[in-house]
């Protein structure tokens, strides 16, 4: 999810993007490129089977829902926009050929090609566009990230609020034209929908279906216009893409694709040892040790972060100094070297190294045991008498070594026992949009480098992300000053609020994180970027013999 609301040219946006690149890829190892075959010819059988590494089924399929990285793996293959990000995250025309802005850059016409449809055959026109973008901000639908996303269209918190089904800024002109108009200038509004909550769905499925039930009927029906369509789906296993017969783009290669559903990353990793998959991802450190010597490994850099987050309606963690001893007990030196075998940043800040409004030198709370130890008894006098602590964390994301190096450092610097709660991903995601998680984790990543993405949607008081429900009245008033300028000023508003939200442990930072992969010589069309996996259009993507 993301936005960018910077003055910042667009170009002077890449050329930081593409500085952030080079600039992490100095950490985490050796990073090396998948090499390539120097056999071109097509293999006869063009079916591509991959793993989604770290679930155990795709759990957000709606786009308006706030699809994960592993749901996106799915969505990114059956829906498409207006626009769609290219290999460097940068918006490029989709089913949008061109657009206009006006002059005080605040009304966006899009021209829409004339032969777009769904899978089905169904026509795909500006009303599409209307229709989708509205649904998301309906109360009825509850979406997590429409009401963030969407907060610049103008008339869109008249539609969250229920006072209306009509969302005023977006209008189709014709099948072919469609208009937004937004409340303020907004730089980074394309950039904004390469997300996939502002792809068009069919209205006529989801009708049917009904608004919540429609993501159960997807095989074979036409619920999007991206290169694939869903041709079965089972629930715990696998789903299964075949071409789109309806794409008004290039078309792909392959015949078929099979995507597995692999919670465990390690049990991924030699299933493609044993010749299940033709590629994988999502390695382990551990893994990497053994993998990085395989043709094909690569691991880059990518926008992405390991946090800890404290309930802050809880005990003990309704208490600042609480937060803040855990925060200082915590060796994360030690733990990117010992846990991630130095693949990994440690983290002082929440907004990685090298993007806009970064703040590389800022300490945050460092490593000190005496310091966590005072703080914690400034809140409890008696530890003993501190309530019972469970930490809970996504099986997938969080190794058995991790929880437990954290888990000893609490008990070592601070005298506390904490409970480990592991936990599957959708049903960890399920517990945090409830808000029932004590103690968590969580990994957050963007789709392109912008200080909205990391503290908007996840730590303002009203953000449908605030998994631990904190809340700070001087970093909301900072972030809304941040959004109401530009340029410099808007990036040191941003660095303010970062600094609050720091110091007061609305999210505790770990490590920035990198990805790795084996994609072998012998798949082609397919590379890794900052937000992982890229396959671009799939129409070069194919296998050769």
């Amino acid at each position: 999810m993301s936005a960018w609301r910077s003055k910042l040219p667009r170009s002077l946006s890449l050329l930081l993007l593409t500085a952030f690149v080079l600039l992490l890829s100095a950490c985490g190892g050796a990073t090396s490129t998948p090499s390539k075959s120097n056999n071109s010819t097509p293999a006869a059988n063009q079916v591509l089977r991959f793993p989604n590494v770290g679930t155990a089924d795709i759990g957000k399929l709606d786009p308006a829902s706030g699809p994960d990285a592993n749901s996106n793996q799915a969505v990114n293959m059956i829906f498409s926009g207006l626009v769609r990000a290219d290999q460097n995250l940068k918006a490029q025309p989709d089913q949008a050929t061109s657009w206009d802005v006006s002059k005080d850059n605040r009304v966006y016409t899009f021209h829409l090609r004339n032969d777009i449809t769904f899978s089905d055959g169904t026509p795909i026109t500006a009303q599409s566009y209307v229709y989708t973008w509205t649904r998301a901000l309906l109360p009825e639908v509850k979406s997590p990230v429409g009401p963030v996303l969407e907060e610049a269209i103008q008339g869109s918190s008249d539609v969250i609020n229920g006072k209306t089904k009509t969302l005023t800024g977006v209008k189709a002109l014709d099948d072919h034209t469609l208009q937004v108009t937004l409340v303020r200038p907004t730089s980074y509004f394309l950039q904004l929908l390469t997300v996939s909550m502002f792809r068009p769905l069919n209205q006529k499925v989801i009708e049917q279906y009904g608004q919540t039930d429609w993501v159960n009927h997807v095989a074979g029906s036409a619920i999007g216009s991206g290169p694939f369509m869903v041709k079965s789906w089972q629930h715990g296993v696998q789903m299964v893409f075949v071409p789109n017969p309806h794409y008004y783009g290039k078309k792909t290669q392959l015949k078929e694709v099979q995507m597995s559903f692999v919670n465990d990353a390690s049990t991924a990793f030699k299933a493609y040892q044993a010749g299940q998959y033709d590629l994988v991802w999502g390695l382990t450190t551990n893994d990497q040790l053994q993998a990085q010597s395989m043709p094909g490994f690569v691991r880059k850099p990518i926008l992405e972060s390991d946090l800890l987050f404290f309930n802050n309606k809880m005990a003990p963690f309704d208490k600042t100094a609480v937060r803040q001893a855990f925060a200082a007990a915590i060796n994360k030196q030690a733990l990117a070297k010992t846990i991630f075998h130095n693949t990994v940043t440690p983290a002082s800040t929440i907004i990685p190294p090298g993007m806009p409004g970064s703040q590389a030198d800022y300490p945050g709370i460092p490593f000190n045991p005496d310091k966590a130890k005072s703080l914690l008894k400034s809140a409890y006098p008696d530890v003993s008498k501190i309530p019972p602590i469970t930490f809970s964390y996504p099986s997938s994301q969080v190794t058995p070594e991790l929880a437990e190096a954290l888990q000893q450092m609490w008990q070592d610097n601070l005298g506390v026992k904490v409970k480990l709660n592991s936990v599957e991903l959708t049903s960890y995601n399920a517990e945090t949009t409830k808000r029932t998680v004590q103690f968590g984790f969580t990994q957050w990543g963007v789709y392109f480098p912008d200080p909205y993405e990391w503290l908007d949607l996840s730590l303002l008081s009203n953000s449908a992300n605030n998994n631990g429900n904190w809340s700070n009245p001087e970093f909301d008033k900072t972030v809304a000053q941040a959004e109401q300028t530009s340029g410099d000023a808007r990036l040191a508003l941003y660095a303010k609020a970062e600094r609050i939200a720091i110091d007061n442990v609305g999210w505790l930072p770990i490590d920035h994180q990198s990805a790795a992969a084996i994609i072998p010589p012998k798949i082609h069309g397919v590379t890794m970027n900052s937000n992982g996996l890229y396959f671009g259009d799939w129409s070069d993507v194919y296998l050769t013999k």
